[in-house]
C-alpha cells in the first residue's frame, strides 16, 4: 500500500516538472513584470537629438501601435514617435518612426496627446519662443502635418500677454478639441480652450472659446483633463503652485464652459493631502459611478484622492486620500489609468531628484489598498540607465490590458523611454 502511494506521489512530481518545462514562462508571469515580448526585455529607448529628449504623453492605437509625444533637443521642438506592438520603431511614421515640429525659434514642448477615431494624432503644448502661447498640431496617420487643420496643421493661441500653455487635451465625440493648461498673464489661472474639428476656436464655448478660472490669487493651472459621459469637462491641477501651501485643484464645467455648481458648490474643489506642497498631475473618471480620481505630488509621496461626483471626498477610498512612498527621496504620481476590473494604476518617478531615479508604478484596489497581486506588494521600480530615469505618462492597451509607461532615460543626452508591463 505504501509502495503504491509513493509511486503515485512520484508520478505527480514528474508531471509537475514536465509542465514546468513545457509551459511558456508567461503562464507563471505576474502582473507588474516587464513584458519581454516588447523589445526583448520590456524596455525601449529612442534618441531624436544629441540633446535631451523626453516623453510627456503616450497613447495606444486600436491596432496596438504606441504613440509618444514630448520634446526633442532640450525642448526646442515637438517630438512624436510611434512604436510597433513588439517595440520596434514604426517606419511608416515619419519615415523612421519619428517626427519633429517647430513652432517658434525658442522652446516648443509637446505636453499632451490624443488619438482621433480616424487615426489622426493631436498633440498640444507650449510655444515659449513666441511670448508664450498654447500650441497645437494635428498629424495624419503617417506623421505628416494635417493641412485640413488650420491650413498647415499647426495652431498658436494667445490668451494673455504673458505665458500661456496647454498641458492636456481631450476629444469630444463630435470632433471638437478641448485643451487645458494655464495662463500667466491674468495672475495665473486654469485655462481651457475649445476648438472645432478644423482648428478654429469654438465660439459656442463660453462665448469666445476660452475660459480662465481662478482658484487662488496666485498661480493656478491644470495639468489633466477628462470628459464625462454626459459631456461635462473635468480638469485637475495645482492651486497656489508657487507656494509650499499648494493644493490639489479640481474643477468641473458644463459642456458650454460654465462652472458646474453641483460640484463643490461652485464648480471647484481644493484639497490638502499634507502640510506641504501638494499638486495634481493626473486624472481619471470612473465610468461606472462618476467618481473622480486625481493623483500627483504629496510632500514627496505619491498622492491619490478620490472624490464623489459632487466633489466631496469618497470615504470608501481609504477615507478619500492615499499616500505611497517608494523611497526616502521625492516620489510622485504623474499619471493614472483605470483597469476594466476597477483597479487603479499609477505611474511616476521614484527619487526624482536623485542620481538614480527610476520609473515607479503602483496598482491599487478599488478601495485604495495596494494590490498585492501586482509584483507582490503593489509597487514596481524600473531602471533604464544608471542615471535619472523618470516616468511621466501612462496608458493601458485596450486589447490585453498591458501597461505602457513612458518618460525619460538618463541625464545628458536623455532619451525617450518606454516600458511595457503585464497587466493581468
Amino acid at each position: 500500500m505504501r509502495h503504491r502511494r509513493n509511486h503515485h506521489i512520484a508520478r505527480i512530481v514528474r508531471v509537475a516538472l514536465l509542465l514546468a518545462l513545457v509551459l511558456p514562462a508567461a503562464a507563471f508571469a505576474q502582473a507588474g513584470e516587464l513584458d519581454t515580448s516588447f523589445s526583448g526585455d520590456g524596455k525601449a529607448m529612442l534618441n531624436f537629438s544629441a540633446g535631451d529628449d523626453w516623453v510627456e504623453a503616450v497613447a495606444v492605437q486600436p491596432d496596438g501601435r504606441i504613440v509618444t509625444a514630448g520634446a526633442a533637443d532640450g525642448g526646442k521642438r515637438f517630438a512624436l514617435a510611434r512604436h510597433n506592438p513588439n517595440g520596434t520603431l514604426d517606419l511608416s511614421f515619419g519615415g523612421d518612426g519619428r517626427v519633429t515640429t517647430n513652432f517658434s525659434g525658442g522652446v516648443d514642448n509637446a505636453l499632451g496627446l490624443a488619438l482621433q477615431a480616424d487615426g489622426k494624432i493631436v498633440a498640444v503644448g507650449a510655444a515659449v519662443g513666441l511670448g508664450g502661447r498654447m500650441a497645437l498640431a494635428r498629424y495624419n496617420t503617417n506623421g505628416s502635418l494635417d493641412s485640413t487643420f488650420s491650413g498647415d496643421g499647426k495652431i498658436l493661441t494667445n490668451l494673455t500677454p504673458g505665458d500661456d500653455f496647454a498641458l492636456a487635451v481631450a476629444l469630444q465625440a463630435d470632433g471638437k478639441i478641448v485643451v487645458a493648461g494655464g495662463t500667466e498673464g491674468l495672475g495665473g489661472r486654469v485655462a481651457l480652450v475649445r476648438y472645432d474639428a478644423d482648428g478654429s476656436i469654438d465660439s459656442t464655448f463660453s462665448r469666445d472659446g476660452k475660459v480662465a478660472t481662478n482658484f487662488t490669487s496666485r498661480f493656478d493651472y491644470a495639468t489633466s483633463i477628462e470628459l464625462q459621459g454626459d459631456g461635462k469637462i473635468v480638469v485637475a491641477g495645482t492651486a497656489d503652485s508657487t507656494r509650499r501651501s499648494a493644493r490639489f485643484a479640481v474643477a468641473r464645467y458644463d459642456a458650454d464652459g460654465t462652472l458646474d455648481a453641483t460640484f463643490g458648490g461652485d464648480g471647484k474643489v481644493m484639497t490638502n493631502l499634507t502640510v506641504w506642497f501638494d499638486g495634481a498631475y493626473g486624472l481619471a473618471v470612473q465610468p461606472s459611478d462618476g467618481k473622480i480620481i486625481a493623483v500627483g505630488w504629496a510632500d514627496h509621496m505619491m498622492g491619490l484622492v478620490r472624490y464623489e461626483p459632487d466633489g466631496t471626498l469618497d470615504p470608501t477610498f481609504a477615507g478619500g486620500m492615499v499616500l505611497t512612498d517608494f523611497t526616502q527621496g521625492a516620489d510622485y504620481a504623474s499619471a493614472v489609468e483605470l483597469q476594466a476590473d476597477g483597479k487603479i494604476v499609477v505611474a511616476g518617478p521614484a527619487h526624482y531628484f536623485g542620481g538614480n531615479s527610476t520609473f515607479a508604478l503602483a496598482r491599487y484596489t478599488a478601495s485604495g489598498a495596494l494590490d498585492s497581486t501586482f509584483s507582490g506588494d503593489g509597487k514596481v521600480r524600473t531602471n533604464f540607465t544608471p542615471g535619472r530615469d523618470r516616468a511621466f505618462a501612462l496608458a493601458l492597451q485596450p486589447a490585453d490590458g498591458k501597461i505602457v509607461a513612458a518618460g525619460s532615460a538618463g541625464d545628458q543626452g536623455g532619451r525617450f523611454a518606454l516600458a511595457r508591463y503585464l497587466g493581468n
